[in-house]
C-alpha cells in the first residue's frame, strides 16, 4: 500500500500510517506484533537499508496514534553506548559496547577493539574516496548533538538491517545533520554478504546517505518516485568504494528478471533502488563520476529522472538514447559476456530476460511498456538468434504516470514493408507507435548489434549551430543581439518559418511565425527571443520544431532557471 517516501512530510490516510507503522515494527520490533503480521525472516533485499523507511516514519511521526508514538519514539532516538574512539581522519567518533550482545565481532577471533578499529580504517576509506577523491562536500556537523562536532558513527543491531542514516535536524535550503547506525556482525541469513566485507560496503553506502540529506537534498517533491535515486547511488557507492566486495550483486536479479519495470519505481517490499546501482557503474563507464554528482547538484531543483536526463542532455545525449544502450548492455551479461566489452564484471551478473519469447514468422508482436523501460522480444528460428530491445524513454510519464501502460506493436519480417528498416538482407524491422518521439529500439543479431538507438528522428547535434546557445542559462547574458536562443534553418525554404516550442510532455509553450536572418557566419537562422515571455521557463529539456517549407525540423533546448 506504501511506497517510499525522502524526508518530506506528506498527509497519509490513517490506513497509510498504520501500514507504515507495521512495516517499521516488523523490522524493529516484530515481537510486539500479533503473530499473523511478524515476518517469518526478512531477506538480505529486506534488511539492506532503512534510511526510507526511518525516514518517513521520523517525518510523519506525530500523526500516528499516542499509542503508536510511545512505542516509535525510543526506537528512533540516538543509541546510548558505553565506548567510542576517533577514527584515524579525525572526522568520526564510532561509537560501541565494550561487552554484550551487540559487542562488535565481524570477526570473532579479534578483540572488541580490534574489529571497531576496522570500522574506523572502513568509513574513513569511504570518506577518502567519495569526498576527497569524487569531490561531494562532507556532511555538516551535528553541533554537538553526539557530545562533540565530530560525525557519530553508532555499531548497535541496526534494527536488524545492513545499516541506516537518519536525518535528525534541519539546517535549512533541504539539508539536515544525520548519524549512521552499522550491524555489529553481519552474521546469519539476512545478510548476502559477511563480516568485514558487509561492514564496508555499509559504510561506503550509508555515507553517501549522510552527505545526501546534508549536501543536497532530504526533501522530494513527490515521496512515491524519487526514493530510488537515493539507494541507486549508495549502492553504487559501495563499488566504487570496495570494487572487490560485490554485495550489489544480490539485488540485481530483480532487475534483471524485469528490466521492462519502471526505472524510477520503489517499494518498502522490494529492492528498488539497490538493483539498479548498474545504472550508476554504466553513467561512470560511460561519462565519469561527475556525471552523477552533477545529477545531486540539480536535484533539489527538479525530479530525479529530470536530473538524470538534464545531465546527460548537458552532456550532449539523451536519455532515451542512454536507456536504450543501457539495454545492450545489460544482455551482454552472464553467458552472453564479450570480453573487453560493456560491463567489466558482466560474466558476474545474471542474464537478462526477455518480455517474450516467438518463432520468427513475420507476424506483429504487441506489447505494454511502462514509461522509462526496457522491453526485449527474443524471435528465434532454425538458424537465427534477434533480439529487440524496445525502449519507452518518456521520462515524463515516467514522473507523472509511472503505473501508465504504453502499446507498441513490433514487426519483424523477412521481406522490406512500408516504414520499414534493413537490419539485413534476411531481416527488416518495424516498430509502430502512438507518440515515436519518446521510443527507441535496437536489435542484437546472433550476439552482434546490427541496429543501435534508432530513435524516430534524428538531429545532428554534432554541429553546435542546431541551436543556440545551447543548453541556455538565464543567468547568463549572451553576445548575439538581443540575448535569444538561435536555432540554425540553413538552407532556408522561405523568408519566414513557424517556431513551435514544446515541454518535455509535449505541452506547446510558445508558436510564432518568424523571419529568417543571418548569423555572424552567414547562416540561416531564426532567433527565438526567450527572454521575451512574460515568465522565465523551468529548468528542463523542451523540443522545438521548425516549419522550413515543406520540411520539419526537430531538436531539443536545454534551460536553466537558476
Amino acid at each position: 500500500m506504501l511506497s517510499g517516501s525522502v524526508l518530506k512530510a506528506q498527509q497519509l490516510s490513517k490506513e497509510e500510517l498504520d501500514s507504515l507503522y507495521v512495516i517499521f515494527i516488523q523490522s524493529a520490533k516484530p515481537e510486539i506484533l500479533p503473530l499473523n503480521l511478524q515476518p517469518v525472516q526478512l531477506s538480505p533485499a529486506e534488511n539492506k537499508c532503512r534510511f526510507i523507511l526511518i525516514s518517513q516514519v521520523k517525518h510523519n511521526l506525530y500523526n500516528f496514534t499516542t499509542e503508536q508514538q510511545n512505542i516509535l519514539k525510543p526506537l528512533l532516538d540516538r543509541p546510548v553506548l558505553d565506548t567510542s574512539i576517533v577514527s584515524p581522519s579525525g572526522f568520526f567518533r564510532i561509537h560501541y559496547n565494550v561487552t554484550g550482545s551487540i559487542a562488535p565481532k565481524y570477526d570473532p577471533l579479534l578483540s572488541v577493539e580490534e574489529n571497531v578499529n576496522q570500522v574506523a580504517l572502513a568509513i574513513d576509506s569511504a570518506y577518502n574516496f567519495e569526498v576527497n577523491y569524487l569531490g561531494y562536500p562532507p556532511p555538516p556537523s551535528d553541533n554537538n548533538t553526539g557530545g562533540d562536532i565530530l560525525y557519530d558513527i553508532y555499531i548497535t543491531s541496526a534494527l536488524g538491517a545492513y545499516g541506516f542514516t537518519t536525518p535528525e535536524e534541519s539546517i535549512g535550503n533541504q539539508k539536515y545533520t544525520s548519524y549512521i547506525e552499522i550491524h555489529y556482525s553481519f552474521a546469519g541469513s539476512g545478510f548476502a554478504t559477511h563480516g568485514f566485507d558487509a561492514m564496508r560496503v555499509t559504510s561506503a553506502h550509508e555515507f553517501h546517505h549522510s552527505i545526501q540529506i546534508g549536501n543536497y537534498t532530504g526533501d522530494k517533491y513527490s515521496e512515491e518516485l524519487d526514493a530510488f535515486f537515493y539507494e541507486m547511488t549508495s549502492t553504487s557507492m559501495e563499488e566504487f568504494v570496495y570494487d572487490n566486495v560485490n554485495d550489489y550483486y544480490a539485488y540485481m536479479p530483480h532487475y534483471f528478471n524485469n528490466p521492462g519495470k519502471a526505472f524510477g519505481y520503489f517499494s518498502h517490499n522490494t529492492v528498488d533502488g539497490y538493483d539498479i546501482a548498474i545504472w550508476n557503474i554504466f553513467m561512470k563507464d560511460k561519462f565519469g563520476y561527475d556525471i552523477i554528482k552533477r545529477q545531486w547538484e540539480l536535484l533539489p531543483q527538479m525530479r530525479a529522472l529530470e536530473a538524470i536526463a538534464l545531465s546527460l542532455n548537458e552532456k550532449g545525449t539523451f536519455f532515451g538514447r542512454m536507456l536504450n544502450e543501457f539495454g545492450i548492455w545489460t544482455y551482454f551479461t552472464n553467458y552472453r559476456t564479450i570480453a573487453g566489452e560493456y560491463f567489466e564484471e558482466a560474466s558476474e551478473y545474471p542474464p537478462v530476460k526477455s518480455v517474450s519469447t516467438v518463432q520468427f514468422n513475420s507476424q506483429p508482436v504487441n506489447g505494454l511498456a511502462k514509461p522509462t523501460s526496457n522491453n526485449i522480444i527474443t524471435f528465434y528460428n532454425s538458424s537465427d538468434t534477434l533480439v529487440a530491445i524496445i525502449s519507452n524513454t518518456d521520462y515524463v510519464s515516467g514522473i507523472n504516470n509511472i503505473n501508465g501502460s504504453f502499446n507498441y506493436e513490433y514487426i519483424l519480417s523477412a521481406d522490406s514493408i512500408e516504414g520499414s528498416t534493413k537490419l539485413t538482407d534476411n531481416y527488416f524491422a518495424k516498430l509502430n507507435v502512438t507518440n515515436s518521439l519518446f521510443w527507441a529500439v535496437s536489435e542484437i543479431l546472433n550476439y552482434q548489434v546490427v541496429r543501435q538507438d534508432s530513435t524516430v528522428y534524428q538531429v545532428d547535434f554534432s554541429n553546435d549551430l542546431y541551436a543556440y546557445p545551447n543548453p541556455f542559462y538565464y543567468s547568463k547574458r549572451y553576445s548575439n543581439y538581443c540575448d535569444c536562443i538561435e536555432i540554425l534553418i540553413d538552407p532556408a525554404n522561405s523568408s519566414q518559418a513557424d517556431l513551435n516550442i514544446y515541454t518535455s510532455g509535449m505541452q506547446l509553450i510558445y508558436s510564432s511565425t518568424l523571419p529568417v536572418e543571418n548569423n555572424s557566419f552567414g547562416r540561416k537562422i531564426l532567433r527565438w527571443n526567450i527572454r521575451g515571455i512574460s515568465e522565465k521557463l523551468a529548468s528542463g529539456v523542451y523540443i522545438y520544431a521548425v516549419k522550413n517549407g515543406d520540411e520539419i525540423l526537430k531538436g531539443k533546448i536545454v534551460i536553466f532557471n537558476e
